[in-house]
This record gives structure tokens, C-alpha cells and sequence, in this order.
């Protein structure tokens, strides 16, 4: 992996429009010059605007409703409480201090320009003058250092920030972060993740699942919060006209909730809706077919960032705590048929260095292979044998290896997998039974580690969050949401505080290399498959982008960017 998301081009580097997502830049950077200071200068909005297409038709969307479907479910309209909601307003109404384009290159949002020192213990942004709520009071300083005071005060996830930021001053448009230790990925993990929130709202808020009556949908975004109808399943935003950034295209944005994908297929085919969006996933290829020959439907594809299905390890239990017995399973697992399975003609073999394809090349020779007779081998060698001959292996003096898996009720292809591995196993002597939990409870059992073996997702955040390399998913440091938390080796730990230390692209793509080879080496988990996520969208909607980081083709340089075509002269 060689690409480096978090340094800017220069300032007078000209501007790029990302067509649909292929894959990142692998070429390396040069190193900066030791003990400068590391300038990370953002371009300007503006050459985000239009990006994707060759520019819209004078007045030919003007009044469209932009109608999206999507399975997701919202249950109250509240960024800090509800975790679909929080996507849609981070995509519509609530802004951060740095933005990430297709390419994943740091754009400037509400901040104009930032700044890190050498050692990144210091982060200087200097805000712009012209964003204002939606209500139309100003976005101060003062708001985005009440933000992330509040959060860490109030909000539970965003409580590890304690332990970075040392303090926040305030000094005009400037604010400046010193935190207690080195983080290179500050743009990614707050810059970014962080929606400032309107001091005068939040600060009447005590607690953020009981705000009362604030406007806690009220952000400084390209659109405005209209209504949530929990009944019909609708959310509605219409377009903020004083935006000080590239405008919506569109007058209206509506976001159709809670549809079963039978419905979606059909509405989509139908034309009742414009285009699908689930974060951090593509259109199921299951039930791609149902929108196979639609003449007015584009299905255009991306590597997926994210991995849609993983098989983690209980690293403090017996007897998937040995390496060797992790690598046994590692061996026994059909991936070919569990990619045929899950994705289809979508899917592709994944690699123990469990970053997928889109990250660029990973290390080499870290292919994950069937090979059951390995497996045994594997298994005999380690001392797990059928001592009683019921054709189960037995742990050394004691009864049946009965593998307890946790899987999430709510995913996707679950059904599917699931036989596959049970049969998979049983073919090498291991016997399993199965756990299936809603999120929240899965959440819970994972974090009290009651499984010897999890199934779990990782989406495009998750990938990069933390030190990057999918390590949030297994630092033990970083618990909660839907992290394993299962490594607790300090040389790990020591290969992603390094990653932190540094801002040398060179640096961090060796470190990154080593991080892939300690996961094919250890085997906290393994990758069932890759993806290449499909995004049906209506042919008659050009310009637009997909970015998987803020979870496909809806996103900001869509709604800036994207046009209808002239009936009769539509594009490919």
C-alpha cells in the first residue's frame, strides 16, 4: 500500500476531477526535508465543482427531486444518537474541517488551510469566513472547539479523543489542536470524522439522547434538514442557497428508508427512484439480476474498499488463541465458493494481508489458499486430534472442539456463508455452533468476548480510521462499535504508534507493508472475499463521482457535479 491520504498538493497544483472510482495512486511520494515544518494546503472548493462529467445541460435539472432508496433505517433525526442518520448528515447538512475526494486527497471544508508541526503534535487550522448556519448565525472558532470539547465530554464514541487532544486554543479564525502524542492522522480520524456542530444549539444539550427541543438537525451544509416522517420512511432536505461552497444541483434531496431490496429493485426499475445508497456497500449481487436489461439504469462498479465478510478469532480463548490453529481454519475455508456465493461474479479471492485490492498491491505470497489436507496436517500436528473416534477432534485431555461463531443477524449474505463454513470445518474434524445477534447485541458479546469465532464487516471508514490498515479493527487500545479489539501484542501496537509518529510517505507505506505481513503472519482474522460494489443510478443523472469514504455515488462531489442529460443524447 503506497498511497498517502492525508498530504495535500501544493497549493498551485491544478485540480483534478476523479472519474467513477478505479484505484488509488500506488506511486510514492518524496520524502519531506528532516525537522521542516509539514505545510498541508488544501485546493480550493471550487475545483471540486463539476467534477465528473463534461458539464451540465443549461436548466435540464432544475426542480428534479433527487430520490434515493435505501435499506438503511433511521429511527430518530439525531447526528449524535443515531448512526444512520449521522451518514445522511454528514452527506447533506453538517460540515468538518477537512473533506476527502474520490481519490482520497484532503479537500478544504470549513477549514481554508492547515498546518502541522514536525513531530505532528500540533494541528493550526484556519477557518474561512463565509460558512454560516443554517439559521444564519456565523461558524466561529468557538464552534469547532465546542465541538470537540462536547463530543468528548458527551458522546461515547468520540471519548478516545481524550486521550490525544492535550488542549484547543482559539485565536481569531485560527484553531490549533495540541495533542499528547504524535498522530499523523489527525485530517482522517478528526478532521474528517467530526461534524462541527452550532454552539448555541449543542450547548443547551446536557444529554445528547434527550436534547429536548433543540434544533439538533441544524448544520452549515449544502442542504437543509426539512423533515423526517419515521411512518412513511422518508427524509427530505432542500438545497441551502447561502452555502459558501459548490451548490447542490438539485432543489431537494429525498432519502426513501427502511426499503426491503425487493422493493428497491423494482422502484429502481420502474424509475420511481434515481439512484440506491447503503453506506459502505454496493447494490447485493443477488439481486443484481432483478435490474439486469433495465435500458434506463447505469450500473457502474468500484473495488470496494471495505471487506463484506471476515472471519475474526477469539485471541484469549483456547483453542483459537494458538496461531497454528488459526492458521488451520485459515486453510480450510472454500474462498472461491464463499466468493461465488456472497458476491457472485462481484467477488475475488482475498489475502492475509486483509487490505482489499483498492488499497493498491498489498505484500507478496500472503494468497489465502483452500487446502484442507493442510488443515489436518495443521490441526494433527498441533496436538488436536479425534482421540475418541466420533470423527470430531478433541482438545488435548478434554472433550469435542465445538467452536462457538457470533454472526451479525443483519448482514447481507449471512445465510449464505454460514453452511459453508459449518461444512468447511466439519470436513477437517471441527464441529460449530452458531450465535446470531442484532448489531447492538453483537456489540456486546464481542466486547465481552463470547465467541471463539466472529463474523463481522469492515466498511471504508473502519479501514482507514485509527492508524489506518484496518488496525482499528484489532488494536486492543481501540474498543467499542464494531471493533474485535483482539491484539494486545506491543510489537503490533509499536507498528501502529509508528505509523502515527510519522508523516513520511516512504516511511508509512513500509510500515503499512509491515502491518499487512504481521496480520498474514498472526491471523487475528481472515477476509472471506473481496467486493466490487455495484451502484445502480438512473442513466439520465450524469456527473457523478463515487466515493467509497463517504459511501458511493451520493456525496458531495455528486450533488456539486451531477446533471440530467437531454432526453435522446444520453451518455453511455
Amino acid at each position: 500500500m503506497s498511497f498517502n491520504p492525508f498530504l495535500s498538493p501544493p497549493l498551485n497544483a491544478p485540480a483534478t476531477c476523479p472519474a467513477l472510482l478505479g484505484r488509488f495512486s500506488k506511486r510514492r511520494r518524496r520524502k519531506h526535508p528532516a525537522g521542516a515544518i509539514l505545510l498541508l494546503m488544501g485546493l480550493i472548493l471550487a475545483g471540486m465543482a463539476g467534477c465528473g462529467g463534461d458539464g451540465p445541460v443549461a436548466d435540464s435539472h432544475e426542480g428534479a427531486t433527487l430520490r434515493v432508496g435505501t435499506p438503511m433505517q433511521v429511527r430518530v433525526a439525531n447526528p449524535l444518537v443515531d448512526y444512520s442518520y449521522n451518514i445522511f448528515a454528514m452527506l447533506a447538512t453538517h460540515d468538518t474541517l477537512v473533506r476527502f475526494d474520490a481519490a482520497m486527497r484532503p479537500r478544504p471544508q470549513l477549514a481554508l488551510s492547515w498546518e502541522a508541526s514536525a513531530d505532528g503534535r500540533r494541528w493550526r487550522f484556519l477557518l474561512r469566513g463565509d460558512a454560516h448556519w443554517h439559521d444564519g448565525l456565523p461558524v466561529t472558532a468557538e464552534d469547532v472547539k465546542f465541538t470537540f470539547d462536547y463530543l468528548m465530554a458527551h458522546h461515547g464514541a468520540s471519548a478516545w479523543m481524550r486521550t490525544l487532544i492535550k488542549a484547543i486554543a482559539v485565536d481569531g479564525k485560527t484553531v490549533t489542536f495540541d495533542l499528547v502524542k504524535p498522530y499523523s492522522r489527525f485530517l482522517i480520524n478528526c478532521g474528517f470524522i467530526v461534524r462541527v456542530l452550532p454552539r448555541h444549539v449543542w450547548e443547551t444539550v446536557a444529554d445528547p439522547f434527550k436534547p429536548g427541543d433543540a434544533r439538533v438537525t441544524l448544520g452549515c451544509g449544502p442542504f437543509v434538514f426539512q423533515q423526517f416522517d419515521v411512518h412513511a420512511g422518508r427524509l427530505t432536505f432542500r438545497r441551502n442557497p447561502a452555502y459558501y461552497g459548490p451548490l447542490p444541483t438539485v432543489p431537494e434531496l429525498t432519502i426513501f428508508l427502511n426499503r426491503p431490496l425487493d422493493t428497491l429493485a423494482l422502484s429502481l426499475r420502474r424509475g420511481d427512484l434515481d439512484l440506491y445508497y447503503k453506506y459502505a456497500s454496493g447494490f447485493p449481487p443477488s439481486h443484481l439480476v432483478a435490474l439486469s436489461g433495465t435500458a434506463d439504469l447505469r450500473l457502474p462498479e468500484a473495488d470496494a474498499m471495505g471487506v463484506p465478510a471476515a472471519l475474526g478469532f477469539n485471541l484469549n480463548h483456547r483453542p483459537t488463541n494458538a496461531v497454528a490453529f488459526r492458521r488451520a481454519i485459515a486453510a480450510a475455508l472454500d474462498y472461491a465458493r464463499m466468493a461465488a456465493s456472497l458476491m457472485g461474479r462481484h467477488g475475488k479471492l482475498p489475502d492475509r494481508g486483509f487490505l482489499p485490492p483498492a488499497f493498491g498491491d498489498g505484500p507478496a505470497d500472503t494468497a489465502l489458499v483452500y487446502a484442507p489436507e493442510e488443515s489436518r496436517r495443521l490441526l494433527d500436528q498441533a496436538g488436536y486430534t479425534d482421540t475418541d473416534g466420533d470423527g470430531l477432534r478433541n482438545l488435548p485431555g478434554g472433550g469435542n472442539i465445538v467452536l462457538r461463531l457470533l454472526a451479525r443477524a443483519d448482514l447481507e449474505g449471512t445465510d449464505a456463508l454460514l453452511p459453508i463454513l459449518s461444512h468447511n470445518l466439519r470436513a477437517v474434524g471441527l464441529a460449530m455452533t452458531v450465535d446470531r445477534a442484532d448489531l447492538s447485541t453483537w456489540i456486546e458479546r464481542v466486547q465481552a468476548e463470547r465467541f471463539d469465532l466472529v463474523m463481522f464487516r469492515t466498511t471504508p471508514w473502519g479501514m482507514i480510521m485509527d492508524a489506518g490498515v484496518a488496525s482499528g479493527y484489532f488494536d486492543s487500545r481501540r474498543k467499542g462499535g464494531g471493533t474485535l479489539a483482539n491484539l494486545t501484542d506491543p510489537a503490533f501496537h509499536d507498528l501502529c504508534d509508528r505509523l502515527l509518529a510519522t508523516t513520511d510517505p516512504m516511511q508509512q507505506a513500509d510500515l503499512q507493508q509491515a502491518i499487512q505481513r504481521y496480520y498474514a503472519e498472526m491471523m487475528p482474522a481472515v477476509a472471506l472475499c473481496w467486493a466490487v460494489n455495484t451502484y445502480p443510478v438512473r442513466r439520465s443523472w450524469q456527473g457523478l463521482t463515487i466515493n467509497q469514504i463517504e459511501g458511493g455515488l451520493l456525496n458531495r462531489q455528486t450533488f456539486a457535479g451531477m446533471y440530467r442529460s437531454i432526453p435522446g443524447h444520453q451518455e453511455p
